[in-house]
């Protein structure tokens, strides 16, 4: 029998995990699960609405203190749904999540992308259980979250796969190659190093259009900060406006170097479509990043070591394809969407056999 299953997000901006909740959903109903998404929207809820996914609007973000202010709206909202299980779809959510569960009578799950520096919001009387997307953040959430470790799966992202890359023609030879990241304009996310890197990829004398895919609050800094490196003829800021699969496309070479990973679902998705990787060696992408043969690493805000990388891949479109093909393959191998779901699958089937704990207490 097919479960109601309602996953609760915070904005549905260009960040990865909204592009786990948009795969997660797609790939559940497809199943024949019933899904909805408890959100405020936002850019991907497209994509949602492509897989008639419903995204019930709702006044959730993440600020536990703002959340509680609607918690009756929330619950009005989930219990119209009628769901089976609670599955949230970040940690700051967690204990909003597990408040409409408590309510509503049904297990909850969340999903830790990153590691924890401070415990996990829990609710008594709840037996939330979590799925951290590598050891490193299942090694935190314990330490640092507090969270019992026998309520932990580790289950990976996972992407969809494109063999169709390997046949994309070579661009023409007079059209300059495409560097490209991806993500969420904010603090820590490496967009600075990646516009500082192209200023130096420029002044050592190379061709190439840079690509910035993304929303988000630093927006107009990073802007300015383009203008300041005189980057405005070589740099694009952009919103996705195709499907997500398309979003690296257009890049030859993709750059992702923020400060910290919980597991690089953007990476993981460049790389399942061929692409040549360049991020920051921190987290959960050492555990499929290896330098050389996937893809390429380097330090923490070190925009002249991502420079290097960047010119030396542009000189050689050889190796960069070499790179994709190894990524791509290695992706497909350890990483298939599919698998991640069934995983997810049998977390839920285990949280639905959690018996409830006996205090009524909040």
């Amino acid at each position: 029998m097919a479960q109601r299953i309602l996953l609760v997000s915070a904005s549905l901006s260009l960040r990865g995990t909204s592009l786990y909740t948009v795969s997660l959903a797609r790939e559940l109903k497809l199943r024949g699960h019933k899904i909805a998404v408890l959100s405020p929207g936002g850019i991907l809820e497209g994509a949602l609405e492509e897989q008639d996914v419903p995204v019930v609007r709702a006044p959730v973000h993440g600020a536990l203190w703002h959340d509680l202010l609607y918690l009756p709206t929330l619950m009005e909202l989930a219990r119209d749904f009628d769901p089976e299980l609670i599955h949230v779809q970040s940690h700051p959510l967690a204990a909003i999540g597990g408040l409409i569960g408590k309510a509503l009578d049904v297990p909850n799950i969340v999903t830790v992308h990153t590691p924890l520096q401070r415990p996990l919001r829990r609710i008594p009387g709840t037996t939330t259980r979590a799925i951290a997307v590598s050891e490193d953040v299942r090694q935190a959430l314990v330490t640092n979250g507090r969270f019992p470790r026998e309520r932990i799966t580790v289950i990976p992202n996972g992407v969809a796969a494109s063999l169709s890359s390997l046949d994309e023609e070579t661009p023409p030879s007079d059209e300059l190659p495409v560097v490209g990241t991806v993500g969420r304009f904010a603090p820590g996310r490496g967009i600075e190093t990646f516009l500082t890197a192209a200023r130096l990829v420029l002044d050592q004398g190379a061709k190439a259009c840079f690509l910035v895919l993304g929303e988000g609050p630093s927006e107009r800094e990073l802007r300015r900060l383009a203008r300041q490196l005189e980057l405005t003829p070589h740099v694009t800021f952009a919103l996705p406006r195709a499907r997500i699969a398309d979003l690296f496309r257009p890049m030859d070479i993709f750059a992702s170097v923020g400060e910290s990973e919980g597991h690089g679902i953007f990476i993981l998705s460049a790389m399942a479509q061929a692409r040549a990787v360049i991020c920051t060696g921190v987290g959960g992408v050492l555990s499929f990043v290896r330098d050389g043969e996937n893809g390429l690493l380097v330090g923490r805000a070190d925009p002249d070591a991502l420079a290097i990388r960047i010119g030396g891949l542009l000189a050689a479109p050889e190796e960069r394809r070499r790179l994709g093909r190894a990524a791509l393959h290695d992706v497909r191998e350890q990483f298939p969407l599919h698998s991640m779901v069934e995983e997810t699958l049998t977390a839920y089937e285990q949280a639905l056999a959690t018996p409830a704990p006996m205090s009524n207490s909040v």
